[in-house]
């Protein structure tokens, strides 16, 4: 017996295809400029934050099954665009900066944050640390042979203009180092991940204001090997790394319209994935993989016109939607 699920905005009701019972939980509903990370310890799926049709949104979601439930009292408080991984070796969810506004105005300069969090699965804590300046749109990763969050770019604020930066830094759990100042080109908006099977994480597209990059580059700890070639010029795509030790890219925006493909980096090298079906084009989204069900994730984003709250995962092959959801017009989502 087939079932789907439909989530609504705040609310998801699963339905058996042939009417039987009818099993309500609450879902974070539409989102994007969000996080999704995947707490492989206590084996649960973890959204942060980012812009529902309304506002930008402070809360945290736990989904563990098929069940969505709210994390509790406290938070890092509303942002969009922030940087976030899990740390294995600590149990740690780790996440810096972000925006406390979507898009706002040009001069809007004091709603970049540079603060540090960690959540334990029970609760945040704001961690005493310094670190990187203020950003947003900045992409992070945990480096699994070496113990650390790396986070790379962003951007920010000068007195004239919004600068893109190219600075890489390191969190090992007590403290932020600054470890490289070169490298890529500076950009943000690009996408982060660990590829486990070449020991390095990889970075993918990004834009510095004059189009996308179509570049990747790799960070193994001592310094930024590439560019080498990426999977087409994207800006704000998604990328996660799977158990079969492949990176999957999905989505973006490549200078003149959202992407709704789905692109895989097996031994260095980029290919499309092939398959029929899959998420609808769009950028702002966020994918993480699930180590308990050995799948990728995607939850929301939106394409320019609808900001989306559906979930779907992909196994290597196809991907499949796991929740169904009322897009929501991006005009109510103009923070």
């Amino acid at each position: 017996m087939s079932r789907r699920a439909f989530l609504a905005f705040g609310a998801s009701s699963l339905v058996t295809a042939r009417g039987g019972p009818e099993r309500r939980t609450l879902g974070p509903g539409v989102r994007n400029g969000h996080v999704l990370v995947h707490d492989s310890v206590r084996g649960v799926l973890v959204l942060v934050g980012g812009a529902d049709a309304q506002a930008v949104r402070a809360d945290t979601w736990i989904r563990r099954g098929e069940v969505w439930r709210p994390s509790g009292p406290g938070s890092p408080g509303p942002r969009t665009f922030p940087a976030a991984a899990f740390d294995r070796r600590r149990g740690r969810l780790v996440l810096f900066g972000g925006n406390r506004v979507l898009f706002g105005p040009e001069g809007a300069r004091d709603t970049l944050l540079d603060d540090t969090w960690e959540w334990d699965g029970a609760a945040w804590r704001r961690l005493p640390v310094s670190g990187p300046p203020a950003r947003s749109e900045s992409s992070a990763c945990f480096d699994d042979r070496r113990g650390r969050v790396v986070l790379f770019g962003g951007w920010h604020w000068t007195e004239e203009r919004r600068q893109r930066l190219g600075d890489t830094w390191e969190f090992d759990g007590a403290r932020w180092e600054q470890v490289s100042a070169s490298g890529p080109d500076a950009r943000s908006g690009m996408a982060l991940a660990f590829d486990s099977a070449r020991g390095s994480s990889v970075l993918v597209g990004g834009s510095a204001g004059r189009g996308p990059f179509a570049d990747t580059w790799e960070w193994r700890g001592s310094g930024w090997e590439g560019p080498f070639p990426g999977p087409g010029a994207r800006f704000n795509p998604a990328l996660a790394a799977d158990a079969r030790g492949e990176l999957v890219c999905f989505g973006g925006w490549d200078g003149s319209r959202r992407l709704g493909d789905t692109q895989v980096r097996r031994s260095g090298r980029w290919q499309p994935a092939g398959g029929e079906g899959g998420p609808s084009p769009r950028n702002h989204t966020a994918m993480a993989f699930d180590a308990t069900r050995r799948r990728v994730l995607l939850f929301g984003g939106h394409d320019g016109e609808r900001v989306f709250g559906d979930l779907w995962s992909w196994d290597g092959k196809a991907w499949t939607r796991l929740e169904d959801a009322e897009p929501r017009p991006r005009v109510d989502n103009g923070h």
